[in-house]
């Protein structure tokens, strides 16, 4: 244990799903893996008291052979360095079912990570202090959370502590729907320094103590137009002081509309307006995604396009999507927008939950882009999809 002081500096992140094979991909697992590693000597190189995870440090509960060596790589220097790591559950890397034990709690038996998360509503072994501040992992708990924040609260010391939480806040959701809203989470704030969020990948901050850093790589093409970051942080006095550090090892992603007619070239317009991208050859081992609207041309070919654009940048992944409407089709006739369309559907097929209709809709299309984003190559890859889809119709249905 270090001397007891009113200064720290400390490292947060989180969402790093280590073992992501995203889009089938072995080089993903290993850019998942980098852009960890990069954080990690980060905070060794800076010699930083202590790094904050909160929460989805595995992109599974089922963690393979090749993702726990990852693991265990790279937060060895940390351990070496005498730098605590301390963990959380996120929604990915929680135990489920029957399970008694998860892969942080393999890298808590080496001694690499410190494990945090009540036993139950109990936060007795989920409270660690270093120097004079608490730290407390919360973890993960869904649509759950509303009805126990209260109690984690009242066991909480009331020295402002370090709070750590893998939650969807109100308003800074991508997908499906929040665990919590801004007015619930504030009445942790008397006790709180700094609140460590994790679960959206997008970064986003919240007054003077709500962070969330975000994933350190990208996640879904929609968030392209976000840096990767995580946070150096120096606590003093209760106060927090926050610096934003890019993640340089985040792979590119570029994700762009073309609106057709049927007049158009697709496969020529999708290039002219890539190579607007293409400033110093910046798709090249990029991750590319073309997503065609409009009115499709007589002589739309997916493949040739697909073709066209990895012999000209050479990304490392290339999808295309067709959302255009045939000239014959009736949705160019509809004077409504998709997401009513896809709505009147909902309410028609699943009349008996007339109630639940918007959200049964929003989750459907947030599955279907999870599934194309993805794009499953076995039934392990597919596993967390089945999971995202049982927990929904237990909790909603």
């Amino acid at each position: 244990m270090r001397n007891i002081r009113t200064r720290l500096r400390f490292v947060h992140f989180s969402d790093s799903h280590l073992g992501y094979r995203q889009y089938g991909l072995k080089q993903r697992l290993r850019d998942w893996s980098g852009a960890t590693q990069e954080i990690v000597d980060y905070a060794v190189k800076n010699e930083v008291d202590f790094v904050l995870h909160s929460g989805d440090l595995f992109n599974s509960n089922l963690v393979d052979h090749t993702t726990l060596i990852h693991a265990i790589k790279i937060l060895n220097p940390l351990k070496k360095a005498g730098i605590p790591f301390f963990v959380i559950d996120g929604n990915h890397d929680r135990r489920k079912g029957s399970q008694s034990d998860t892969a942080n709690n393999v890298l808590q038996y080496l001694e690499l990570v410190d494990y945090l998360g009540p036993e139950g509503d109990n936060l007795e072994h989920a409270i660690r202090q270093i120097g004079d501040t608490n730290i407390i992992g919360l973890g993960y708990h869904g649509i759950y959370l509303r009805s126990k924040i209260e109690n984690f609260f009242s066991q909480m010391p009331d020295a402002p502590s370090i709070i750590l939480l893998h939650a969807a806040v109100e308003h800074h959701v991508a997908e499906g729907h929040p665990d919590i809203s801004l007015a619930e989470l504030e009445m942790l704030r008397p006790k709180t320094a700094y609140l460590a969020l994790g679960h959206a990948h997008n970064s986003f901050r919240i007054s003077d103590w709500i962070f969330n850093p975000g994933s350190p790589e990208y996640y879904r093409f929609t968030d392209q137009d976000y840096k990767r970051v995580f946070y150096d942080v120096v606590l003093e006095d209760g106060l927090a002081e926050v610096s934003e550090v890019e993640v340089r090892s985040a792979r590119r992603m570029v994700s762009l509309n073309v609106e057709l007619t049927s007049n158009d070239q697709a496969t020529e317009k999708t290039l002219e307006l890539l190579d607007r991208e293409n400033t110093d050859n910046q798709l090249a081992d990029s991750l590319v995604r073309v997503v065609f609207g409009g009115q499709a041309p007589p002589n739309l070919s997916l493949a040739e396009s697909k073709a066209a654009i990895e012999s000209r940048y050479s990304p490392l992944y290339c999808l295309i999507i067709d959302n255009t409407a045939s000239p014959e089709g009736a949705f160019s006739e509809v004077e409504t927008s998709m997401d009513e369309l896809e709505l009147k559907m909902f309410q028609h097929t699943f009349a008996s939950y007339d109630t639940q209709a918007p959200e049964v809709a929003a989750f459907a299309r947030g599955i279907m882009r999870e599934i194309l984003d993805t794009d499953p190559a076995s039934a392990e890859d597919a596993e967390m999809t089945a999971q995202h889809v049982s927990s929904f119709r237990r909790e909603t249905l």
